[in-house]
Parts: C-alpha cells; sequence; structure tokens
C-alpha cells in the first residue's frame, strides 16, 4: 500500500530472512498515512500458516473494503469508479453533440423545396 514492502531488511540475506520467518513492520515513517482498516487487512493477510489468513469471501468482507463512497466524501477524495463514470458521462455527452452537429450539417446538404 506504500509502494514498500513491510518485510524490507538491511541487506538481501535479512529481507529474505524476514520472508521465510513471517517477520514483518509496519514503519512508521513509511506506513503513516495508511488507516489502522488497511493495515490490519494486509496483516490478515500475512500470515505464515495459510488456513489462519482470511479467505477472498473474508477479504470482500473486511471493514476496510465495505463503504468505500462513504469514506471518499468522508475524506474529500474521489473513488477511481466515480472519476470513470464521470469520463464516460462526458464522452457520452460529447458524442450526443457530436452526432446532432453531424446531422444537422447533412441536413444543410439537402436542396430545399420551393
Amino acid at each position: 500500500l506504500s509502494g514498500l514492502s513491510p518485510f524490507l531488511g538491511e541487506t538481501d540475506a535479512e529481507t529474505m530472512n524476514f520472508i521465510v520467518n513471517c517477520s514483518w513492520d509496519f514503519d512508521a515513517d513509511t506506513f503513516e498515512g495508511l488507516s489502522e482498516e488497511a493495515k490490519d487487512f494486509v496483516s490478515r493477510l500475512l500470515v505464515k500458516e495459510k488456513s489462519c489468513r482470511m479467505s477472498a469471501a473474508q477479504c470482500l468482507k473486511h471493514e476496510w473494503l465495505n463503504n468505500l463512497p462513504a469514506k471518499a466524501s468522508k475524506s474529500k477524495v474521489r473513488l477511481k469508479s466515480q472519476l470513470l463514470l464521470q469520463k464516460y458521462m462526458a464522452q457520452r455527452k460529447w458524442k450526443k453533440h457530436f452526432y446532432v452537429v453531424t446531422a444537422a450539417n447533412r441536413l444543410r446538404k439537402f436542396p430545399t423545396s420551393p
């Protein structure tokens, strides 16, 4: 979520040791902008024992992934889906106007009746 690995060590060998032992840490400076819900979500996935990890169904029910529109409006950000919808609606409106102008131009080419 931050772009950095929570398993990151000082050397490659130390990083591999952290991965093998499933020893990780959310460094305070690197992960400070993440919500506790996001950290909890990732923490429940970074579990060595497969049977103790969240399933896909459990992931989809996790608090971090629920009620996204309300969370986005609360933090005054727009969801990617909202931005894509806005872009689609703008393109649709533009196309509609384009077709109207095209049709009007074609109608002008027809001879007028006396």
